[in-house]
């Protein structure tokens, strides 16, 4: 897990977390929604360069992104969260 800026999340990492929030997500709106492309940002910023091109499908243009879809609990939200934590941890 990346504990700094120094440190980076591996390929495995980011499929890992991919395959989280692909289960996670139960609505095609999800994937427009702030609060996973928010996670999606931050794991462009914390992968190492072999991981970024997995992120690439996930990623929506800027405009498309809508507010919080208010769901709750918003699955996608509580993975992103628990990332920080332990990203906070190491």
């Amino acid at each position: 897990m990346a504990g700094d800026s120094q440190e980076e999340l591996s390929k495995e990492e980011v499929e890992d977390l991919l395959a989280q929030l692909q289960r996670a997500s139960s609505r095609a709106e999800c994937w427009s929604c702030e609060c996973l492309q928010g996670f999606v940002a931050q794991l462009e910023l914390d992968a190492a360069d072999d991981g970024k091109p997995l992120l690439e499908k996930y990623a929506v243009d800027p405009s498309q992104v809508r507010s919080g879809l208010g769901c709750d609990p918003c699955a996608p939200a509580d993975i992103f969260a628990a990332y920080l934590m332990r990203k906070r941890e190491t």
